[in-house]
């Protein structure tokens, strides 16, 4: 895994692709939920700018509301720790145009804070 959460749930994006003209990474990006008598499970593909993804990291680092969002905006990733929650969405439009969507929002310990930002700064970065 390239990046992975496993607090307060988990996300994993791994790369699959660059592009230095737009410095930007593809992803692979798997989510599961597991609740009471309850699962979930979201796997697709996602561009993410270097640019945002810096910008997310930062602002973890100073206990600002990050946002994380794919070029599409398909995939949108919110750690705010003013409310305590790490909010999730991720859209897939079929060829028809027929939308699935899947969404959800969990408690966000401070731990869970610590390790989301441990995984996105120890990411190895080529830009």
């Amino acid at each position: 895994m390239d990046i992975e959460i496993t607090s307060p749930i988990n996300i994993t994006l791994d790369v699959i692709e660059l592009d230095e003209h737009i410095p930007s990474l593809k992803f692979c990006l798997a989510i599961q939920v597991d609740k009471f008598s309850y699962s979930l499970s979201v796997s697709s593909q996602v561009w993410l700018e270097c640019q945002c993804f810096d910008e997310f990291i930062d602002n973890i680092r100073n206990d600002d509301i990050a946002h994380l969002k794919d070029m599409n905006g398909c995939f949108e990733l919110i750690v705010n720790p003013v409310l305590g929650w790490l909010e999730w969405s991720c859209a897939k439009e079929d060829l028809h145009g027929y939308t699935t969507v899947s969404k959800g929002r969990e408690k966000l310990t401070d731990d869970a804070k610590s390790a989301i930002y441990a995984a996105f700064n120890d990411y190895p970065k080529w830009w």
